[in-house]
Formats: structure tokens, sequence, C-alpha cells
């Protein structure tokens, strides 16, 4: 890029005659007879921008940045991430919300923070990611099948969260922002400052904080009650650059309190049926910010060491361990006073070491890289509830290759992977039967794919990906309720390895005016793992549940996703982002389960062309979302879906300089703003309850 801009200079420098040396004022003259007379044009600093992307060119995905990930503020990473084509969430109840891609969630979504993978414990559909969104300054989503760098569990894509780099060149700044919302009457404030400073060589850090809190939500016309959070935030990183080594550690805190909703919490069998029939809770009581039985407590720490070392012969070196802490407490009502002893208690510890090398030459870039995971996850003793998962171990290795070739409109790329992963894992049922076990798995995955720019306007995009994915202890061996869902899930010891082969194609055209990119996909599944009711109940201490047991089949994947923008004049800016997905077993064509329905977002944002200054901005926004007809009643509790329903909202903002290299935001957005009662077909609470009401948003943001 500096090549490029330092050559545009030079190619200025005979039409306008500028000087290097020197600049004079427009219309001087130089009086010596031996000298031509030219006028000169002092050329201000000019501020290249750029966005650093991990995205290879032979890859479909997209990228949220900086200025997006601030707006989402009061919002899951779930409902972020449902801005970008062919995503969705799978929800438990208001809060809990897991990225789709696809139709794939869960363990088939790899997610990676900072350069490692997420070990948190998100493989319920009550348990969201562990991350605290407002601290990356870039998300990129990768929707191929790319398993052959990152490793398993990236059967739908991957999610890739990364903090900008540390300013080890620059002074002191930072941001500040506050955050209001109405639905849950919702408080949080998040900013980061960071800085640099010299001594034997280059330092920086960077500090960051995040909180919220709100009360009970609400949908259109009742509370949910039990519904209030509380989340605290922060993270540390501090980094040393000395010629061509650098270091860097950080530290990152993740602590979350949120309320349950009481409704999916039944007394007895009959009434778990007639709250199911009427789809709604039958008590409520007034709004409240405090949180009762039952709840969630979650934490999760991260500490990181990352080193890199770059020789202009050698290629770059880089290495990254990086330890992972997860505490999961769950309490419930529970009698003789005993509510306050959790009856889920989990912690994780995961330590992952990453050794990665790569050369640039000429058109060529090879890479290589080796993996190892150690997972330790316990049970807390004394907690007088047999737990739904045994105690367990989980060992994991990986060696990959990459080689890349570019040329000036096309390139190629091909890898190859080796895995293998073994899973321990020992505890007691209800009955006091010791279960569990030795699992081990290895696979080869590989991938191919290419990219070609037919014109200066149009690129075709093909990727071909084979990925895959051991099952998840608690798909194995669970016999317990989840509890926010209301729900009691059982396991199978009998479970395979998922494969997985995704042939993903995109075309994009782009000029001044538009740009327009449709992806279509397809992947085959063997083995695919889901969860499917068996008609049954089960009643236990707490109340009566549906049972759930896991089972396999082969599955069929496809989808179309397409994602416009749309400028007639430089103003105004249409944009349109749609997907539609069908999912089948192979054997019986039935359709599988928590698959999304057709969905359609557009938007019309409007720059105000006058006070500039101010760079005012608004826009309005609709959601259409489809009942789900491919849709089978034997996987379901009832046997119908949700209807559609329609969506809408608005932004209007304004960005106030206050000084040299500071500014004040003042953004107002609002979603569901004519307050639509609807139920989204993927949200798990369904039964109970309807999705959230209006929510009127309000965030100040202060750069500096």
């Amino acid at each position: 890029m500096m090549l490029n801009f330092k050559s545009g200079i030079r190619r200025l420098i005979p039409v306008f005659g500028v000087y290097m040396a020197g600049c004079m004022p427009i219309g001087a003259q130089d009086v010596s007879p031996k000298k031509p007379v030219h006028d000169s044009i002092c050329l201000h600093e000019v501020v290249v921008t750029a966005r650093r992307s991990v995205l290879g060119a032979n890859h479909v995905g997209s990228q949220i940045g900086q200025t997006a990930i601030t707006g989402a503020m009061g919002r899951s990473l779930g409902s972020l991430l449902e801005g970008v084509s062919g995503m969705s969430s799978i929800q438990t109840g208001t809060i809990v919300s897991k990225p789709v891609i696809h139709g794939m969630y869960g363990n088939r979504i790899l997610m990676v923070s900072n350069g490692a993978r997420l070990t948190g414990q998100q493989w319920g559909a009550d348990h969201a990611p562990e991350v605290d969104k407002n601290s990356y300054s870039d998300i990129e989503v990768v929707k191929g099948a790319e398993a052959v760098k990152y490793g398993s569990e990236a059967l739908g894509g991957i999610i890739l969260m990364q903090q900008s780099p540390l300013p080890y060149d620059s002074g002191l700044h930072g941001m500040l922002s506050a955050l209001y919302g109405t639905n849950g009457r919702r408080l949080g404030t998040s900013g980061y400052i960071e800085s640099s400073f010299k001594w034997h060589g280059n330092w920086a850090w960077r500090l960051h904080a995040n909180t919220e809190n709100g009360g009970d939500r609400s949908t259109a016309h009742y509370l949910l009650n039990n519904t209030s959070l509380r989340e605290n935030d922060l993270s540390l990183t501090l980094g040393y650059r000395h010629q061509a080594w650098r270091f860097e550690t950080g530290y990152s805190l993740f602590a979350q309190k949120l309320g349950v909703m009481q409704s999916a919490q039944m007394g007895n069998e009959q009434l778990l049926k007639e709250r199911i029939r009427l789809g709604r809770p039958v008590y409520f009581t007034p709004f409240s910010r405090h949180i009762g039985y039952p709840f969630q407590r979650i934490s999760h720490q991260t500490v990181f060491f990352k080193a890199f070392y770059d020789h202009p012969n050698l290629g770059n070196f880089s290495w990254q361990s990086t330890f992972q802490q997860d505490d999961r407490r769950e309490n419930r009502i529970r009698r003789m006073n005993h509510s306050d002893i959790p009856t889920v208690s989990l912690h994780l510890r995961s330590l992952q070491n990453a050794l990665t090398w790569s050369k640039t030459y000429r058109r060529w870039l090879s890479e290589a890289g080796a993996q190892l995971l150690a997972t330790d996850n316990h049970n807390e003793r004394g907690t007088g509830v047999v737990p739904i998962i045994p105690n367990y171990t989980e060992v994991a290795f990986g060696l990959y290759a990459l080689q890349k070739y570019t040329a000036d409109r096309w390139g190629l790329e091909g890898g190859m992977r080796l895995d293998g992963q073994q899973t321990k894992a020992d505890g007691y049922d209800w009955t006091g039967t010791r279960y569990g076990g030795k699992r081990n798995f290895t696979n080869f995955t590989y991938s191919i794919g290419g990219h070609y720019h037919i014109d200066s306007h149009l690129k075709l995009t093909s990727h071909f990906g084979a990925a895959w994915r051991a099952p998840h202890v608690y798909e194995l061996y669970s016999n317990g309720n989840e509890l926010s869902s209301g729900m009691f899930v059982k396991g199978d010891s009998t479970l395979r390895s998922e494969q997985s082969y995704k042939w993903i194609t995109s075309i994009k055209y782009a000029d001044s005016r538009c740009s327009v990119q449709l992806d279509g996909y397809l992947q085959w599944i063997r083995n695919y793992i889901y969860d499917q009711p068996t008609g049954k109940n089960i009643v236990v201490v707490s109340g009566a549940y549906p049972v759930f047991q896991y089972r396999q089949t082969r599955a069929f994947f496809r989808g179309i996703d397409l994602d416009a923008h749309i400028r007639p004049v430089s103003s105004l800016d249409y944009h349109l982002v749609s997907a539609m997905i069908w999912a089948q077993e192979q054997s019986t064509h039935n359709y599988l389960p928590y698959i999304p329905s057709f969905r359609l977002t557009h938007s019309l944002a409007w720059s105000l062309p006058f006070c500039r200054s101010l760079s005012p901005r608004i826009s309005i926004s609709h959601r259409y979302v489809a009942k789900q007809t491919r849709f089978n009643p034997a996987t379901d509790l009832v046997a119908f879906t949700p209807d559609a329903y329609h969506l809408v909202g608005f932004e209007a903002g304004v960005s106030v300089p206050v000084s040299e290299g500071q500014s004040l935001k003042v953004s107002l957005m609002g979603d569901n703003i004519f307050n639509r009662e609807y139920k989204e077909y993927t949200n798990r609470s369904r039964y109970y309850a309807h999705d959230m009401g209006r929510d009127i948003r309000c965030i100040i943001t202060w750069n500096f």
C-alpha cells in the first residue's frame, strides 16, 4: 500500500510542479533568469487508513468494524452478527443468544478471540459465548468450512474477533461510550484508553472496561420477570517491540449474572402442558432490577502471551500460549433454604499453544503450524444434585500446511490438516451407577479455493472444504435439565464424529453506485448430531420437563445469501440482506429442527448534505421473517411454528467536533418501534413467552 501511495505522489509532481525540497506560496516567482517560473502547491497531511483482515481473497465472508460494534451496545453478539448475510441467532429467552452461520451453531462454529479459540461452556442452547464484543475493533465472519488453519468445530464457519494493533508509535487516546436502553431500563458504559512509551525499545498498552446493568425485559404486552442482567468486563494488554521481535501479553475478565425467566420452570407435568398451550406466562410482578432464583453466574478469564519474529529470509514466526478459566454456576429454587447452593457448578480450564510460520516469495505464500489444546472440566462437589455431565478431560493436537498463489487477476490456495483428540469422562448418574469412558478421534481435512476477477467490477470466488467435529461430552453423556430452556436432555455415548463437506461460491459486483454479493452453498454432513423430543416428560424435584434425546443422521444443507448496497446519490445508501436455507435428512428427507426461516432485512440511510461538520445521518430499517414451513412436527414440542412477523427500526446520529482530535457522537436507535408481539422459531423459550418488545437506545460516545 505504501509503495502505491508513494508512486502516486511522484506522478503528481510534474503535474503540479511541486518541489519535494520545500514549499512556496501559490503565485510566488523566482526572479532568476536561469530558473523557470513555477507555481507550487503545499500538500497537507494525507491520512491513509486500512482495515486489518485475516480473511483471504479466496474465502467468502464479511467484516464488521468498530463503528458497528459500538452502535450495538446493549445488544448481544448474536444480534450484532445478524446484520451479516447468512447469519442469524438461536436464542434462549431475551439475553442468551448464540450466532448461527448457515444453520450451524454451538460447537459447529469456531470462535477465535485474539488468535485463540474460545473454550467456554457454550455447548448447551442456554449457554451463550462468554465474550465482551465491545472490546474488539473487528469481527470477521468466514462462511466456508475453514478447518485447515483453525482445526475442528469449524463446520459452519468461523467468527474471528480481534482487537486493533497496539499503538507503539502514538500518544494517549481512547474512547468512552454510555448507553441507556428502554427495554429493561438498561444502563451501560464501555471504553478504552491506550498509549505508548519508549524504554529500551517501544512499549504500548491498552486498558478496556465494560459494564451493564439491566432490569426485567418485556415483550410487547407483558413483563418477563426475573430477566435482569449484570455484566462487568475488563481487559489489559501490554506489548513490547524491538527490531524484528514483538511480545504481547494480556488478561481479560468476563463476569455476568443473569436471571432466568421463571415461566420456564414448571411445578408439575400438568402445569407444563398448560404453559406450553398458553405460550405465555400466567403471573406477573412489577418491574424490578433484582435477580432472584433461578439465575446463572458466569466468569470467564483469559491470560495470553504472544511472541513474533520477522526474518527477511526465513519468514515470519509466531507463538501464542493462552490459558482460559471458565466457571459457571446455576442456582434454582430449592427446598430447605438450599437455593443459595448451586445445582450446576462447572469449572473448565484449558491451555492451548499454537506455533505458526509463514513466508512470502514472489507470488507464493507458504504457511504451516502446529496446535495443542488441553482441557479439564470438573463439577463442584457438595451441591446435592447429580451433575448434568460427568467430569472430563480432552487433549487435542493439529498439524496443518497451506500454500497460496496470487496472480494479477486470479489466485488459488490449498491446504491439509491432521487432527487427533482424546476424551476421557468419568461420573455417576442419579442411580449411583458409574458411567463415562475414553474415546479417541482422528481426522484428516483439506480445502481448496480460488478467486478470479472477471473485470474491474466483477469477482468470482469459490471454496471447497472438509471439516469435522468430535461429539461433545454434553452430547455423549448429558442427563439433566437445561436451566433456561426448561428441557431435560439425554446424551448418547455411541455418537460418532461429524464429517462435513462444504462448497460455497460467491459472485460480487462493485462500482461507485452499488455493490452486490450473492453467495450459494452446498453442505453434506455425515453423522449430524441434534436433539429431538421423545414425546415424554420427566418429573424431578424442581418440576416437570420435556425430554430431549441426542441422535445422529446424514444431513444435507443448501442455501443462498444476498447482500446489496445501492447508492443512487452520494447521500443515500440502500442496504439489503437476505438469506434462505434448506436442511433435511438425506435418508427420510425430513426437515431438521431449529433451522432459520427465510428472512429479509433492508434499510435506507441518508447522510444529510448540509451541516457536514456534524456528519448527521438518519436511517430506517425493516425486517421480515417468514413462517418456517420447512418443519417436521416430530422434532418439536408443538405441531406448528410461529407466524411470520415484521419489525421496523430506526437510527439517527450526529458527531460534534469538540477540539482537535476529539469528537462527541450522539446516536438514538430503535428496535421493534411499533411494539409488535411475535415469536422467533429459533428461540428455545418460545414455548413459554414471546420475544422482546420495543427498545429505544441512546448511545453517547466520546473519542479522544
